[in-house]
Order: structure tokens, then sequence, then C-alpha cells
């Protein structure tokens, strides 16, 4: 589970944040402050950082800067502003990511699962499958796998959530965005030929991986195997 430093003037945003992540195991340092957030920043591990934009005295924008002088975990910014403009700049200053207020906690769930699983599994092995992403590679027994760039990111993200359900919704957000083009069921025709992939290379994939019917799917670890 990630530390998670989120910034905001507001007590009820903070609080809200809160409610949204820790039911998932995360830890929130909760700052309502750009000055607090480096001061904690310089002292506390954190892996990824919500900075809201719109604060006094100093504002996400130079927030996002000065953090970035000091550390490099991703950083999502939070505005209630919903502008290109603000995406870029967002970018321009070294942030990863932006959602706008109102806050939808499927897509804040979505966008800081896919961050933290950038940064965490560029490498894994999980009971002999090997996964390296930055070398875009996937091996069972020393066999290569070939596998479309969906059903890569999708074997990534399955694997940065282990042990955890992960909707249809979170799956479609992260691996496509907010392109209202794609339908939740797609991710079904990708895990089908996901396992089948794997299957065919001897991965025992039908061991671990579970459909959870109505919602989406799980990896699991451990199971109930004798």
């Amino acid at each position: 589970m990630a530390r998670i430093l989120i910034v905001d003037d507001e007590p009820r945003m903070l609080q809200l944040m809160k409610l949204y992540l820790a039911p998932y195991g995360h830890t929130c340092h909760l700052v309502d402050s750009a000055q607090k957030a480096l001061e904690l920043v310089r002292t506390v591990p954190i892996d990824l950082a919500l900075l809201d934009v719109m604060m006094p005295e100093m504002d996400g924008w130079i927030l996002c800067q000065k953090i970035r002088q000091v550390a490099d975990f991703p950083i999502i910014m939070v505005t209630a502003r919903n502008q290109k403009e603000d995406i870029l700049r967002g970018h321009e200053v070294g942030a990863d990511d932006y959602v706008a207020k109102p806050i939808h906690e499927g897509e804040l769930l979505a966008r800081i699962e896919l961050l933290i699983g950038r940064v965490k599994q560029e490498q894994e092995t999980f009971h002999g499958l090997s996964y390296d992403a930055a070398a875009y590679r996937c091996e069972f027994n020393q066999q290569k796998i070939l596998l479309t760039k969906t059903e890569f990111q999708l074997l990534g993200k399955l694997l940065a959530s282990k042990n955890r359900i992960l909707s249809r919704e979170q799956l479609v957000l992260s691996l496509w965005g907010d392109d209202e083009s794609i339908e939740p069921r797609t991710i079904d025709s990708h895990i089908r030929h996901l396992r089948e992939k794997l299957r065919r290379a001897g991965f025992p994939i039908d061991v671990h991986l579970e459909t959870v019917r109505g919602v989406g799917y799980r990896l699991l670890e451990t199971t109930n195997e004798s």
C-alpha cells in the first residue's frame, strides 16, 4: 500500500480524499498548506502526492516545482478547473497527472494505482512469470510470451494490485483514461486473450486470476491449493 501526501487548504477535501483512499490500505498524510507539505516531504517517505492547485501563499504549481527539486514520486494535480491549459501547465511543472473537482472516487483510485504501479512494478516475478515493463518483456520458464500492448499493460496493472479486486471501470480508466468510446466490457475480451496466451505458455493463470462476477478481476498471490 502507498504513503500518500494530500495537500489542500480545505479540511473537508482532505477528509473526503482520506475517506476514498484509506479503505484501500493507503496511509494518508493530510496537510493544509504548501509550506507544511515541503517540510513533510523532507522528513517522511512519500509514494505519491495529491496537490490542490488553488491554495493561499503558495499555489499547487509552485509547490509541485519545489517538490520536484527534492523528490521524484508521482504527483497528481487536483483543481476545480478543467481546462487544457491547466493540464499542460501541470506537465510543465513536473506533475504526472491531473484530476478535476468534483472528484470521482473510481477515477481517483484508478489514476493513483496506475502511477504507483508504473513506479513499483517496472520488474516483477510472480510464481515464475517474469514481467519487465522497461524492456517490454514477459516470460515464463525462459519462454517469451508475445502480448499486445493492451494485454501487456493489463497484466502490469493486475501485478501491481495483487489480491485486490479491480473493477472493469478502474481498468478502463487506467488503460484508456477518459475515452468514453471504450466500454467496460471491453476489458473482458482482453482478459480472455491474456488468459489464453499465458495458459499456452504453461503458466497456471486459471489458478491465480479470479473473475469477480459483476465487478471485475483479481490476481491472487496465494491460493487455496493443498
